[in-house]
């Protein structure tokens, strides 16, 4: 039995855990990001990319799952039911989906998916909505956008053999439309698909223009860098002789014959990732446990400003500006080689601290796209990770901007 001074010492001690539990509860939860699973019953989800399906103001979503196979589109449910999981459709089958992107490839307001597949399939797929229900005008009924039977799926052969990777589509000169493709490898290309007319809707019919050999396309993001009207290609390129963030200077005619020159951005010595892009400013990840932070200067040039990861994290993956100042990367933690006990998820203040996002550790987040999801004002994350099969999440944010 224990004396009575030391019940006293023992229930002192123990009320004293519970004021420092009580402390760093309150002093965290201040800025804490809240997880919300939105799917993570398969495995290997790998890109989100946003559109609005159903055309009910609320943008959804679109992920392939890599391990799994599968190509999935998610309706988003509007702020109020956010952070359920959200109802969602398996559009489409195909090995090692590594991107899926939205694109109204015959112009009639209803979105297809373009999927790009590496690994032994190598191919580019379309996934089409083919519901006698659908109508444009009125919007799209949700039972029919989530029933598999109405999607059916059809590969772009002349784009076979190659490990596309990314996908992006651009608006040309004289309103043409088209998408830009980057695949890895030793065949690895950056490649234009332009429409021939605008009727023409099978993308197999659609000029093809290769308008870089590439090592391992990661990150496409078209834009007007030059201010002069219309839409350019920037870009990451992470491996070979090749490797580099660039900008490719859409012609001022022709985009199908003439030259798309190009600019030299800079990170030709590291491997570079995952890009965000203005005219002025590119942020760049990397496998070297940095990321650059270019800035255009007034005579032209790109100057390279050069930060550390938190806690040297080595393979960082996405990299996003969260208002003004603050920095959002998203890392590999879960390395095969080199399995790091940290987080992947991290915020850089205005003063260049870094903060962990959420506490799961050897994880694989991938591209992030910041959207305010519960509509309280301020934007979240919305992610997907590989590794631990917390799959398609956002995070919430605490108030931060």
């Amino acid at each position: 039995m224990f004396h009575q001074t030391g019940r006293v010492n023992l229930i002192s001690r123990v009320f004293s855990i519970l004021i420092l539990v009580m402390a760093v509860t309150v002093t965290l939860g201040d800025d804490t990001w809240s997880r919300h699973c939105i799917d993570s019953s398969r495995v290997g989800a790998d890109g989100v990319r946003l559109a609005d399906f159903n055309h009910d103001g609320h943008l959804d979503i679109v992920t392939g799952w890599e391990e799994s196979g599968v190509v999935r589109l998610y309706l988003n449910p509007g702020p109020t039911k956010s952070k359920q999981p959200w109802p969602h459709c398996e559009i489409g089958k195909g090995r090692s989906p590594e991107d899926a992107v939205p694109f109204d490839i015959d112009g009639d307001g209803i979105l297809e998916v373009i999927s790009c597949h590496e690994g032994t399939l190598q191919q580019v797929l379309v996934h089409k909505f083919a519901s006698v229900n659908k109508n444009a005008t009125t919007g799209l009924d949700d039972n029919a956008l989530l029933n598999p039977s109405n999607w059916s799926t059809t590969p772009v052969t002349q784009l076979d053999g190659q490990m596309w990777m990314f996908a992006t589509p651009i608006v040309l000169n004289e309103s043409r439309r088209g998408i830009v493709i980057g695949s890895k490898g030793g065949q690895a290309t950056l490649t234009l698909l332009i429409q021939p007319n605008i009727g023409e809707t099978n993308l197999d019919n659609w000029i093809q223009v290769r308008l870089r050999d590439c090592g391992w396309v990661m990150s496409i993001q078209n834009i007007d860098m030059d201010h002069d009207g219309d839409i350019d290609i920037v870009f990451s390129d992470r491996k070979s002789a090749t490797r580099a963030v660039a900008w490719l200077e859409q012609p001022n005619e022709d985009a199908e014959h003439d030259l798309w020159v190009e600019h030299r951005v800079g990170a030709t010595d590291t491997e570079p990732l995952f890009i965000e892009a203005t005219p002025n400013r590119i942020l760049v990840s990397t496998r070297k446990s940095n990321w650059i932070d270019f800035r255009k200067t007034e005579d032209g040039l790109w100057k390279p400003n050069i930060f550390d990861n938190p806690r040297s994290v080595p393979f960082g993956k996405a990299i996003r500006r969260l208002g003004e100042n603050n920095i959002v990367l998203t890392a590999n933690t879960a390395a095969d080689k080199l399995k790091l006990d940290q987080p992947g998820i991290w915020l850089r203040s205005t003063e260049g601290d870094w903060k962990a996002i959420g506490s799961k550790n050897e994880c694989k987040f991938d591209r992030m796209e910041l959207i305010d999801l519960d509509a309280d004002g301020d934007l979240d994350i919305l992610t997907c990770e590989e590794r631990q099969q917390l799959g398609v999440v956002w995070y919430e944010n605490p108030g931060i901007k």
